[in-house]
């Protein structure tokens, strides 16, 4: 037995208990083909409620429905071009977006500017469009993406790149603090002593062992954690 065994095996017990039959759970739609939104809302979504992420989703959606184009098959490069028409960061945050910033820390940038540097780094690397990014990661090319991506301004952590690839419809866990409370709860650890890292080795791990989507699996947990319904009702027989 090695050393995830343990707590690998008592997450999967309390899976099973919490989150019900994975065909009825409520699964994420994510941002299948916009880059654009997959910037916008993995970014803004750390620290905030998730309304106001929806609010700058749907601010967005209707700037470009304005300009008789299609924010959810918006590139990289499209999200770039209305940040310049609107004068920058500072003004897209004020006509899109919201003026939040990255960190509490004296001075931080604001996440629409994290958003902007996203977008040209991930242009700089040829990745335009969400199937440029699932390319990256079908040819193990991800990890340095990901790592240029936790060079933007408040993205050092890693949260968001997990998140983003989320969206993308890439495999993987998004260990945010609904994941890693649950995690830690699941395996008898408090939550300060359970690393984003650890709760994603664990996570997967389960979602492997029954089966499960990974992303379906992360998702189920973050609903359940933040008491929202996990699952939709069954079709009548």
């Amino acid at each position: 037995m090695d050393d995830e065994t343990g707590p690998a095996e008592l997450l999967l017990a309390t899976c099973t208990r919490d989150l019900g039959d994975p065909d009825l759970w409520i699964t994420p739609d994510g941002y299948p083909d916009s880059l654009a939104l997959c910037l916008i809302d993995s970014i803004y979504s750390t620290g905030a409620h998730y309304t106001s992420v929806l609010n700058v989703v749907r601010n967005y959606r209707d700037y470009r429905r304005t300009q008789a184009a299609n924010a959810d098959s918006d590139g990289a490069p499209e999200l770039l071009t209305t940040i310049g028409e609107l004068g920058g960061p500072d003004g897209w945050a004020t006509k899109v977006g919201n003026r939040r910033p990255t960190s509490t820390a004296p001075g931080a940038p604001l996440k629409a500017a994290a958003i902007a540097s996203a977008a040209e780094t991930l242009v700089e690397l040829g990745i335009e469009t969400t199937s440029e990014l699932r390319a990256a990661a079908a040819n193990g090319q991800i990890d340095a993406v990901k790592q240029a991506w936790r060079r933007v301004p408040g993205q050092r952590s890693g949260l968001t790149w997990e998140y983003a690839l989320m969206l993308a419809q890439i495999p993987g866990v998004k260990a945010d603090r609904m994941v890693i409370r649950y995690t830690a709860r699941a395996i008898g650890l408090p939550e300060s002593q359970l690393s984003a890292k650890r709760a994603n080795e664990l996570v997967r791990r389960v979602a492997e062992v029954k089966g499960w989507n990974i992303i379906h699996t992360d998702h189920a947990i973050w609903r359940f954690e933040s008491g929202r319904q996990v699952s939709r009702e069954a079709d009548p027989i």
